[in-house]
């Protein structure tokens, strides 16, 4: 399974990367690339994993794309990417590797506000947040999965030409779940090894009932020239689930990266 979340990583096309809009008169832009690189603090627990309360740390990596479309709307494809350890205070000897990808793909419409300074965005995205843990290589694993259908808001504060903010928050409302079986392995998983597509498919389709989960971003932006901006963001994450049994993932990430604009 580690050899396809690393596939998954590698694939991955795109992250989010919000542009920090000019004056009016400034030409427009309809493209945006950004590249981000930081690091991961967090907490996990996952009952069917162990009984102990881990501290989470890693490196992170954002890649994306987004599109401006007629009327300031936008189309965005992001793609988060988090690999590091697991560590708990009990024992030096209980680490174990962990992993986390997002993959984001949403549309937002142009919400007009009276404030010359602010842009408003409100829509959706399909989201698939996917956490995995691996303690002594496959001796014992764990993973909670979520292909989410989210409510998405988001809005932009022009400070000046060089500066700019962004937040955005989401809302995961329905979606497949993902969870081990009692063992972490079982028989569908042993006979799809070599074809493991299915295993990111094999779930259960629910809602807020069965979980709860949302994303906040808060991002900073400083202008070099027109299309190039300098980027700093904190990003914050909580899912948890008492599907199986209760597993609950707070994470906080901290990148600096770049955007190209054109």
């Amino acid at each position: 399974m580690k050899i396809i979340i690393l596939t998954i990583v590698l694939i991955l096309p795109a992250v989010f990367g919000l542009k920090a809009q000019g004056d009016k008169d400034k030409a427009f832009m309809e493209n945006v690339i950004s590249f981000q690189l930081g690091v991961e603090r967090g907490y996990f627990k996952d009952l069917n994993f162990s009984p102990l309360h881990y501290s989470s740390s890693g490196l992170v990596i954002n890649l994306g794309y987004q599109r401006y479309l007629k009327n300031d709307n936008r189309l965005f494809f992001s793609s988060n990417i988090q690999m590091g350890e697991l560590n708990t205070a009990v024992s030096e000897f209980n680490i174990s590797d962990h992993s986390n990808v997002n993959l984001e793909l949403g549309f937002l419409r142009n919400i007009p506000v009276n404030a010359s300074k602010l842009t408003l965005w409100l829509g959706g995205q399909y989201h698939f947040y996917f956490d995995a843990v691996f303690y002594e290589g496959t001796e014992a694993i764990t993973f909670y999965g979520l292909h989410s259908l989210d409510l998405t808001a988001s809005i932009s504060w022009d400070i000046s030409s060089k500066h700019a903010l962004s937040s955005t928050i989401s809302l995961p409302v329905f979606g497949l779940l993902l969870r081990p079986p009692w063992t972490g392995w079982d028989k569908y998983i042993v006979e799809h090894e070599d074809n493991r597509l299915p295993l990111y498919f094999r779930g259960k389709w629910t809602s807020l009932n069965d979980f709860f989960a949302f994303n906040w971003n808060i991002q900073y932006y400083f202008a070099i020239t027109p299309g190039w901006s300098l980027t700093a963001e904190y990003q914050f994450r909580y899912y948890r689930t008492d599907e199986l049994k209760t597993a609950i993932i707070p994470s906080n990430q901290f990148t600096v990266g770049t955007r190209f604009s054109f």
